[in-house]
């Protein structure tokens, strides 16, 4: 007797239990077969294209890489709503526009025309100095991007700009950090030194945000209002500042527009402080 012996019995054939599962796929459409296939990992060469850029000081016409986002699947966003794609490929490195000829730099929703004013300021004070660089190809490095971000930075300053302006580039600095400190194989004094270059810019990126938060309107650097506070709380209890970090979390989490997704991190940030409170007094 075996297992499906009655049912061999009722003339349906016999059962190969020897090779129930050598042939599961014998009978599988070639739609389903495709739909099953694995999907190729993406490479960040893969998701690039050159995109053109006038420069707004010296019209020099150029071209940068950068990334077709709609190509790369968004994972997660860290605490801080750093955005985290696939296949380990980061967007973020290719904010920076540097032109390569005069070496006007800015994020690229700041690179536009500016005023006369200005203008003269960056010719004389950071163009007439501007020694050159580096093109990177294929891909952009960290160290390429964090330099395009730190120019960028010299350039805002020269030309005045807002405060959350120059916070934003302090805290996408911040993410490009993270991104170099994601690497295992960062160790000793170079791991200390990035570590102590995020701090930096992290403390920056908050001392701005707050200083605009009082003084620019809503949307600040493309972000609601909600979205910045949240920001500001993971600022605040990164840099030790552990009673604003709880003001700003209870505004969000008490607030009637807040998305859920930015509540649930909220409160998973509130009950981290709580846990910490406790591990202080242990």
């Amino acid at each position: 007797m075996g297992l499906f012996t009655d049912v061999e019995d009722m003339g349906l054939g016999k059962v190969d239990m020897k090779n129930m599962f050598q042939e599961e796929n014998k009978h599988v459409s070639a739609a389903e077969k495709k739909k099953a296939a694995p999907v190729a990992e993406k490479h960040e060469e893969d998701v690039l294209f050159d995109k053109s850029h006038q420069c707004p000081i010296c019209d020099h016409n150029f071209k940068v890489k950068a990334v077709r986002t709609g190509k790369l699947k968004l994972i997660e966003q860290d605490d801080s709503l750093r955005p985290i794609y696939e296949n380990h490929i980061d967007p973020l490195k290719y904010d920076a526009i540097t032109c390569p000829q005069c070496g006007y730099s800015a994020l690229t929703q700041y690179y536009k025309p500016v005023t006369s004013a200005q203008l003269r300021t960056i010719k004389q004070e950071y163009c007439a100095n501007f020694k050159g660089i580096q093109e990177e190809t294929p891909c952009m490095s960290y160290e390429g991007a964090l330099l395009r971000h730190k120019l960028s930075l010299v350039c805002a300053l020269k030309r005045n700009a807002k405060s959350s302006e120059k916070a934003y580039i302090f805290l996408k600095m911040a993410w490009l950090l993270r991104g170099v400190l994601e690497d295992d194989s960062l160790t000793g004094s170079d791991r200390e030194e990035m570590e102590k270059e995020e701090s930096e810019c992290i403390l920056k990126a908050y001392e701005g945000f707050q200083l605009a938060f009082s003084k620019e309107p809503f949307p600040m650097c493309g972000m609601d209002e909600i979205s910045l506070r949240y920001i500001m709380a993971v600022l605040a209890h990164k840099i030790g500042k552990r009673e604003e970090c709880v003001r700003m979390l209870a505004s969000v989490l008490t607030s009637k527009i807040a998305s859920q997704r930015i509540k649930d991190k909220a409160y998973d940030l509130k009950e981290a402080i709580k846990q910490e409170v406790i591990d202080e007094k242990q």
